[in-house]
């Protein structure tokens, strides 16, 4: 494969993940706010299979 057509392809594949960010990349506060949600949801479910145990975390004083 010539040099050129190997730079052309990469152009091309960097082009289209470009595209794709641009259509659903988010922003990095987006995303940990979600991840930060998801996590919350997660324990929460994760805390109700456990009524009997205290799982809160200790109140800072």
């Amino acid at each position: 494969m010539d040099i050129n057509m190997n730079n052309e392809l990469n152009n091309e594949l960097n082009s289209d993940f470009d595209d794709l960010e641009a259509m659903f990349g988010a922003a990095d506060a987006d995303i940990e706010k979600m991840e930060n949600v998801v996590l919350s949801n997660n324990l929460k479910g994760f805390a109700s299979c456990f009524p009997e145990w205290d799982l809160h975390p200790p109140i800072g004083r």
